[in-house]
């Protein structure tokens, strides 16, 4: 296909620099200015479309341009077509990006995960028929999976992952699941897009419990928080699935080192730890430990105090430079006008850590029977899922 077309951007026309030189400079292009050259000529288009430019152009800018997701919808239906957000992490704004005619007006839909551009998402359009959608909206493109739950019985814990495997150009999503909490197998389903087929497999492992649904996924291995103690509230482990040999493993969180656990991050690619402690002298820090997939610890990261003295008032979200992005929830606004009804206000806030300076970027609002599902950075890249 590629032979039909001529050798070189020259060959096209009149052009001042070597091909090889034009094309080292649309590969440092980001990655949403790359996309929209492709409409400026036949050549561009074509040039631009091969696989390997869109992969050197979306591993060259991998993180340095991130929005944030936000899944905001019915606690009971996940989320709705209607309630679909993507801000700019900087600039605030909302980020153009239809929705997948797949998901279709009914039904719901859940996030997983998303990694170099592409965003993983299970849902339904009918009832119990559940699939897994692989969708880059910048290309504005999508790929349907069977998902492996749609086949099983009952789940007790259930996990999702999914990632972007740079060495192998591949793509992973991992399922892990059992019928039942007491049960001493997990069932365990990866699928290999190099090969297009899920692999499947069953681990012994009795005493995991309960799979915190936020993941990532780093150097060929999907990682989950495991939260145990009395309702379910305590982060006990950092469980660590490799996807090519099924071994699982647990890093033991020290409570002494990282208190109070709220959410698993990736910031610059690395699985994080985001907690918070109590302190008597400065009131309340926020940390960030890097989860170690090589020597399987966590270490401590940063330690910042932002959060005030009263509480954690915010879902922190990421780290860019000296900045850290958080979101705010308010479920008790009320509208303007005559009938005065309460609204959802959702608003992304940009923290300085150096002298605790705050900027509000974006804010919006839903009905008030729609809340916060979900909060997922998401990188922009021009991968074809």
């Amino acid at each position: 296909m590629e032979n039909q077309f001529p050798e070189t951007m020259a060959d096209m026309g009149e052009q001042i620099l070597p091909d090889d030189l034009l094309m080292e400079i649309f590969t440092r292009t980001d990655p949403k200015t790359a996309a929209r050259c492709r409409t400026a000529s036949t050549t561009w288009r074509v040039r631009l479309s091969f696989d390997r430019f869109m992969k050197d152009n979306t591993l060259t800018n991998v993180g340095k341009y991130r929005n944030v997701l936000l899944q905001i919808g019915d606690p009971e239906r996940y989320g709705s077509t209607q309630a679909f957000c993507i801000v700019d992490c900087v600039g605030g704004g909302r980020v153009a990006a239809p929705m997948p005619k797949q998901l279709g007006p009914r039904g719901w839909w859940n996030v997983i995960g998303s990694d170099c551009g592409v965003i993983c998402v299970q849902y339904s359009t009918n009832g119990p028929d559940l699939r897994l959608l692989l969708w880059n909206p910048l290309m504005r493109i999508a790929r349907q999976l069977d998902d492996p739950a749609d086949k099983l019985l009952k789940q007790a814990v259930i996990g999702y992952a999914f990632g972007y495997r740079a060495g192998t150009d591949n793509y992973c999503v991992v399922h892990m699941s059992k019928r039942h909490v007491l049960d001493r197998f997990l069932h365990c389903n990866i699928f290999n897009s190099a090969e297009g087929r899920w692999k499947h497999a069953y681990i012994n492992d009795q005493r995991l419990t309960h799979l915190d649904e936020g993941s990532a996924f780093h150097l060929g291995k999907a990682v989950w928080v495991n939260w145990g103690g009395r309702g379910l509230t305590t982060a006990t482990h950092v469980v660590v699935l490799d996807a090519d040999t099924f071994i699982l493993s647990k890093i033991r969180i020290n409570r002494n080192l990282i208190q109070h656990v709220q959410a698993l991050r990736v910031l610059d690619g690395i699985p994080h730890l985001v907690a918070y402690e109590r302190s008597p002298h400065r009131g309340l820090s926020t940390i960030w430990c890097k989860i170690d997939l090589e020597s399987m610890c966590v270490v401590p990261f940063m330690k910042r105090r932002v959060a005030g003295q009263y509480g954690v008032p915010w879902n922190p979200v990421t780290i860019i430079g000296d900045h850290m992005i958080t979101v705010h929830e308010n479920n008790h606004k009320q509208a303007r006008g005559a009938n005065g009804d309460f609204l959802t206000e959702i608003s992304l806030v940009q923290i300085n850590l150096l002298n605790r300076h705050r900027v509000n970027a974006f804010n919006g609002e839903w009905p008030s029977d729609m809340n916060l599902q979900r909060v997922i950075t998401v990188g922009v890249g021009c991968l074809v899922p």
